[in-house]
């Protein structure tokens, strides 16, 4: 279990052998912080044929009996797992699952359901999920995971016992993070919003260095307007990348507004926040304001398709004209 899970884990085990764990658990949370390993967890306790057996006063499952076995090997006849890996959980995935559920027990110690991405659900499949979320047949469980709850129909939310998992402490994950033999930062874990799982993935790419030299691109084009076109295409690569300039901008406008540098979100690039806090507050503000409102509409998906490329190509422009 991760370090930051560990007290979650123990609470809801604590729930599982008081049984007073509902009928429909919705695990809510970041990307990247383990709901799902958490679920999955979970999920083996309550299928355990030992984890409530008076021995075993913890609850947590025992790894050996044939339940435990069956879930490692990948083939539980009553664990069933909507992967949310599609672009929409539609009614007849649901549905099925439903009727699944209303069947015995295989193995006679209750039935558990997994539904992954559980705001992928279209109306119909969550209005089709809502009586057996309130009354499961038999002892069954569902486990619902969201990293955005509030795409959920309130009707779904309402019938579950909602568990929120929040952005844990650097303290905890940087020291995770050197144990899988990377070189954490707090930076590199502010990139990835806190999220210790996307952190891992991110340095395993190897692209914090990514980062810190599109960053240097960007600050010394006012010195090489040449460059504009290369330091378009590469915040163009991905979405993060924005989120990348966002951040430095707001490290600079901290420093313009003689603020401590200590809150600096990426402190590693304080070279670069210091050289753009020149420019002062007033256009650090109206940049950082104008690429916000341009990340947003980039992330809206709605309306009319809009040119990526064009929209930061002006505003790319006018930043140059800015800081002349």
């Amino acid at each position: 279990m991760y370090p930051w899970l560990k007290t979650h884990w123990q609470q809801l085990l604590t729930l599982v052998r008081q049984d007073q764990l509902g009928h429909g658990l919705l695990l809510k949370g970041v990307e990247g912080i383990g709901k799902g390993e958490l679920a999955a967890a979970l999920a083996k306790a309550l299928l355990c044929q030992h984890a409530n057996v008076a021995e075993n006063e913890q609850g947590a499952p025992c790894e050996h009996c044939h339940s435990c076995q069956l879930i490692k090997a990948g083939n539980h006849p009553d664990l069933h797992v909507i992967t949310g890996s599609q672009r929409s959980i539609g009614v007849d995935a649901i549905r099925q699952l439903i009727q699944v559920l209303n069947e015995s027990a295989r193995l006679g110690h209750g039935k558990v359901a997994v539904i992954e991405q559980a705001e992928k659900m279209t109306e119909a499949a969550a209005n089709a999920l809502l009586k057996t979320l309130e009354e499961p047949a038999g002892e069954a469980t569902l486990l619902l995971i969201s990293a955005h709850p509030e795409r959920l129909l309130p009707t779904i939310r309402s019938r579950c016992q909602q568990w929120l998992l929040p952005v844990p402490e650097p303290d905890l994950v940087l020291p995770w993070l050197a144990g899988q033999g990377l070189e954490p930062s707090l930076a590199a874990l502010n990139v990835n919003q806190g999220s210790p799982l996307n952190t891992r993935d991110y340095l395993t790419a190897g692209t914090d260095q990514r980062r810190r030299d599109l960053l240097q691109q960007f600050v010394e084009l006012a010195r090489q307007p040449r460059t504009l076109t290369e330091v378009q295409s590469g915040l163009l690569e991905q979405p993060v990348h924005l989120l990348w300039l966002q951040l430095l901008l707001q490290d600079a406008l901290q420093l313009a507004l003689g603020l401590s540098p200590a809150g600096l979100r990426l402190s590693d690039s304080e070279t670069l926040s210091r050289t753009l806090s020149q420019l002062g507050p007033d256009r650090l503000h109206q940049a950082q304001n104008r690429l916000l409102q341009l990340r947003q509409t980039l992330q809206s998906g709605t309306g009319r398709p809009v040119n990526a490329g064009l929209q930061l190509g002006q505003w790319l422009n006018d930043w140059l004209i800015n800081i002349r």
